[in-house]
């Protein structure tokens, strides 16, 4: 059987364990809300910046691309510190609204719907500020951890799976993609 053959087969007969693989990594099925509310000048260059980092790295020993990949795996993206921004401005604007004036509120509820158009749409004044500071979505991370992890040679065991049984094909698949 030729190796697209193989790959045929393999989506046909295994899209429900794809899904649920999916699911399990957190691999997004939509597009990138925040990149898609982010200048293209700057996603340019955040994404140079990546590939920057890459291509330095790919000079490194394993154990620098292993630190690098430990640091990403840490680094906050864009999301949580959204989610801390509102946090801390809903607690401190009920903590005012509470012994100074009422109108305080007024900051959690604007805090709260921008909560919920970054939610919906990717898009809050915190983010905008956040992505011109170089933060980077959690895709973004990740595409830098892979290659990393490529490099270091993580999937290279993918590669000799030919005459395995298709389930143990799924289990290697799913070992080399997964965090840790």
């Amino acid at each position: 059987m030729g190796q697209v053959d193989f790959w045929q087969q393999f989506w046909q007969q295994h899209v429900r364990n794809l899904t649920i693989m999916a699911t399990i990594n957190r691999l997004p099925d939509e597009p990138d809300r925040i990149r898609a509310n982010t200048s293209d000048d700057i996603n340019r260059w955040i994404d140079r910046i990546t590939e920057e980092n890459i291509r330095f790295y790919a000079t490194q020993d394993m154990e620098e691309i292993t630190d690098r990949i430990d640091d990403l795996e840490e680094e906050w993206d864009v999301d949580r510190l959204a989610q801390v921004c509102v946090s801390g401005t809903g607690l401190t604007s009920i903590i005012f609204g509470t012994l100074f004036s009422k109108k305080w509120f007024l900051l959690t509820t604007a805090s709260l719907a921008f909560l919920g158009n970054h939610a919906v749409n990717g898009w809050c004044p915190s983010v905008s500020v956040f992505r011109r500071l170089g933060f980077r979505t959690r895709q973004e991370i990740d595409r830098e951890k892979y290659a990393l992890k490529v490099l270091r040679g993580d999937f290279d065991d993918i590669n000799s799976l030919e005459g395995i049984e298709i389930d143990d094909k799924i289990n290697a698949v799913i070992a080399a993609v997964k965090t840790g």
